[in-house]
């Protein structure tokens, strides 16, 4: 299911931040909180785990936002300046088509505020609009063919010794990670040991293609919560990526409504198919 908010801004000339995923993830967890307490609770503080391990899911992630006429951003600018021109974000969210009219009502009429210590833009939703999606079925297991383009950047990363290495599409374990981080998601949803594979066969099953070309993808910093020192959390994540997947329908249909890759719920990993098989 995905959705689209038209956001207005309540005055012209607001300051937008850089890094606004963050306030955008507490936004949908808040107004979930107030609607459904225990649904928001669980994916909070558990998610969709697999089995006895600590991975788990959110299975939602929402696109960059898309601003009308802004002031030219000038070198060493920290905030963006926007008109009163509206702008545009889309939700996806790999729930039951049933969510729909819940979803559509919840954040019909709401506003978000978008803010740091420093700056803070302010937003009414003046419509909801459901949006068509193209025919990835949960239900058909028959291997299709699919190219998608990144929306908002797309975060793999591998940990070693407790360091965190942040993984570039031209990077030879990409297509792996990708894979089984994928997998991992639909698992997740399936809650079936007979889906348990080994990692290395997994690409037997889901293989990535990057389609872009390397010049063109671009390496991005995302501070996706702000605080002091550890508190702080960043992360590296690629724009200008556009890439193919072989797989079972079902499982790109989690991919694409639940996001690629990580840190999904924090606005990354949300893509468009730019063509059919």
């Amino acid at each position: 299911m995905r959705i689209k908010l038209h956001l207005k801004p309540v005055r012209d000339k607001q300051a937008l931040i850089f890094n606004y995923q963050y306030a955008i993830q507490a936004w949908i967890y808040g107004l979930l909180a107030r609607s459904d307490k225990d649904y928001s609770q669980f994916l909070h503080d558990e998610g969709y785990l697999i089995g006895e391990s600590k991975k788990s899911f959110k299975h939602f992630t929402f696109s960059s936002l898309q601003l009308g006429r802004t002031k030219l951003i000038q070198k060493g600018d920290k905030h963006i300046e926007l008109s009163l021109d509206t702008i545009f974000l889309t939700l996806s969210f790999c729930v039951d088509s049933a969510a729909k009219a819940f979803m559509i009502g919840l954040f019909q009429s709401q506003e978000l505020s978008l803010f740091n210590m420093d700056y803070k833009a302010d937003f009414i939703v003046e419509r909801v609009e459901s949006l068509q999606i193209p025919a990835l079925h949960f239900n058909h297991s028959q291997t299709v063919t699919k190219i998608f383009k990144v929306d908002s950047p797309m975060v793999l990363a591998e940990e070693k010794n407790g360091i965190t290495e942040y993984i570039s599409p031209i990077d030879s374990r990409y297509e792996r990670l990708f894979s089984i981080n994928l997998w991992d998601k639909y698992r997740s949803l399936e809650k079936t040991k007979s889906f348990d594979l080994d990692p290395n066969l997994v690409q037997n099953i889901i293989q990535w293609k990057l389609v872009s070309n390397p010049e063109n993808i671009k390496r991005k910093g995302l501070i996706v919560k702000e605080g002091k020192g550890k508190q702080q959390i960043k992360i590296i994540g690629f724009e200008n990526l556009t890439f193919e997947v072989t797989a079972p329908e079902n499982v790109l249909a989690v991919g694409y409504l639940g996001g690629f890759g990580k840190y999904c719920a924090m606005g990354c990993g949300f893509t468009n198919i730019v063509t059919e098989e």
